[in-house]
């Protein structure tokens, strides 16, 4: 079972193992390939060269077997080498070289061919070289090859006076080495908004899979097997974490690196779905209380802030004096409570301290229960913010 087809079902936890291999994983176990073929099947084994086909193998020359499933050795004799598919006395012209060094895709390579016998200086020339590498006469192959891949290079020599021999030789292409090129430095993102941030590699054979080795991102964030960091940070601080990607060449290629990501904290403020200024002051409209004399009414709802370091902490305070010429009547109305977490809840009976103050410059007015409240973070020393509220017991506008 090769790699790329076992990284796959890993990265999505969805293998499932039995006597014929892996599968994908699917209820029943059966594999992605299709259905099972119940009956006994070939059990021949596919050949692995042409019948009486003919190459050099290091010094001597190799025979493809009859039934085509391997390969017979003809040792040539020590005062003779293999010439294309021949054994030839050392004496005439023949190519010394057997081996050709792995090459990699963007990379600069360089290789010598030798030869041996005939007469005279030689001349060398190819054909099946990879895009990107050349063979000079002089028997200098170099270059920077484009493409990956395996290839058999086809190479001819040959002597002052015409004489001439061949050789295949076998040329691998690997490709660019996978590489993570996103910089560590992630930079600052803020706590409790969304964080969205795909990591990029290239090289090696994809597709890629991506995964934690070391240190962890904020709490609220997550590595997918894609590569992208992506959630919602709940907690402020420097974070430090080291990602692994691995591809699905066989074997398979990786590369690793260290991150570093900042989560910040965001400005305290008072937030809700109805805002208004009046002068300095914020005036937060929270949800209508229609007051039935004398009897109580239910009446919950939530003070909200953002940023900050949460929890929060909710007090009511005293109207600045600044406010107090225009909200004249002013505190959390008797029957309602406003708790530390900025729960208002309670019942409400009476308009005894309903009043109407005007915006000025608008010709919008308020009528309601007003009351000053602050919110505080849970920073040392703490942030705060404060604001005007309204319980309006008519309509805002």
């Amino acid at each position: 079972m090769s790699y790329a087809r076992l990284l796959p079902c890993l990265l999505a936890a969805a293998c499932t193992f039995d006597d014929a291999g892996i599968g994908g994983g699917s209820e029943g176990g059966s594999s992605s390939g299709g259905a099972a073929d119940t009956s006994a099947g070939d059990t021949t084994a596919p050949p692995v060269c042409t019948p009486g086909e003919r190459s050099c193998e290091g010094h001597d020359v190799r025979v493809c077997t009859p039934a085509g499933d391997g390969w017979m050795i003809e040792p040539c004799a020590a005062d003779e080498a293999c010439n294309g598919e021949i054994c030839v006395p050392t004496s005439e012209i023949h190519v010394v070289t057997e081996v050709l060094a792995p090459a990699q895709v963007g990379l600069e390579y360089a290789a010598t061919l030798e030869a041996g016998g005939g007469a005279g200086s030689y001349s060398w020339s190819v054909e099946g070289a990879p895009a990107g590498l050349a063979l000079d006469p002089g028997g200098a192959l170099g270059g920077i090859p484009e493409l990956a891949g395996d290839y058999v290079l086809d190479v001819v020599v040959e002597d002052a006076e015409g004489e001439s021999a061949s050789r295949k030789l076998s040329l691998a292409v690997h490709s660019e080495p996978l590489t993570i090129l996103t910089p560590p430095d992630l930079g600052a993102t803020d706590e409790g908004l969304e964080f969205v941030r795909p990591l990029i590699a290239q090289g090696g054979l994809q597709p890629y899979g991506w995964f934690l080795v070391g240190g962890a991102p904020p709490a609220g964030v997550f590595l997918d097997a894609a590569g992208v960091l992506t959630g919602v940070p709940t907690e402020p601080g420097s974070f430090d974490f080291t990602v692994r990607v691995v591809d699905v060449a066989d074997p398979p290629g990786w590369d690793e690196l260290a991150f570093q990501l900042d989560v910040e904290l965001r400005p305290l403020s008072i937030v809700g779905t109805n805002v208004l200024d009046l002068l300095a002051f914020k005036v937060v409209t929270l949800p209508l209380l229609a007051i039935v004399p004398g009897i109580p009414v239910p009446y919950s709802t939530q003070l909200e802030a953002d940023g900050g370091l949460k929890p929060y902490t909710w007090t009511e305070q005293p109207v600045p004096d600044a406010l107090t010429f225009l909200v004249t009547e002013a505190g959390v109305p008797d029957g309602l409570t406003l708790e530390p977490d900025g729960t208002l809840s309670g019942a409400v009976d009476n308009t005894d301290q309903v009043i109407t103050v005007g915006i000025p410059l608008s010709p919008i007015s308020l009528t309601g229960f007003f009351f000053f409240a602050e919110v505080a973070d849970s920073q040392d020393p703490a942030e705060t913010q404060s604001a005007l509220f309204l319980i309006p017991t008519v309509p805002v506008g």
